[in-house]
């Protein structure tokens, strides 16, 4: 089975930009980049292997984001739920791609932070926060290391909430 050659839409319309805001972190980043993540939602549009029971659906598929300062603490990028164009790669259907979602990296010698936001919020056009214990940034005791963030403080005590640094993503709709 070859792999299929996955084109991008020539007109892409569905676009929103990405803003993301920093509060408390304890130093700068030396790098924020980001990538948006694609996938083939219907999967009968490519082959059936009987023998392990799976469709040979098209790979994922990630496009990078460019986040560029808009602010002292916010960075903006531009996103587009239509970038990848529908097409029948097997001659079994179209198979249709869907951004599943938007990831930012913050990158701080060796530690990434990774905040993200799913479709459906960046379609509800929600505000998502997430919490980021300042103990990890800069520390580059274990190589290559990503760090996901806490919803909620819920469960840390109060008086550790100062030890945490926020990076909340939002987005806004700008279709063509």
């Amino acid at each position: 089975m070859n792999t299929p050659d996955i084109k991008q839409n020539p007109h892409p319309r569905m676009r929103y930009e990405i803003i993301l805001t920093l509060k408390d972190v304890p130093g700068p980043f030396d790098a924020v980049t980001g990538f948006m993540q694609y996938d083939v939602t219907n999967e009968q549009c490519a082959p059936f292997d009987k023998f392990i029971g799976i469709y040979h659906k098209p790979p994922g598929q990630s496009s990078p984001i460019a986040f560029v300062p808009v602010g002292a603490n916010e960075y903006s990028g531009t996103i587009y739920l239509d970038l990848l164009q529908d097409e029948d790669y097997y001659g079994l259907g179209v198979c249709h791609w869907s951004m599943t979602a938007a990831i930012a990296q913050l990158k701080i010698g060796e530690v990434t932070f990774s905040p993200g936001l799913l479709q459906e919020q960046i379609v509800k056009q929600e505000a998502i926060t997430q919490y980021f214990s300042k103990k990890d940034y800069g520390d580059n005791s274990i190589p290559h290391r990503s760090v996901l963030g806490m919803s909620s403080l819920s469960e840390v005590a109060p008086r550790y909430h100062d030890e945490f640094f926020t990076l909340t993503l939002s987005s806004k709709e700008h279709f063509e």
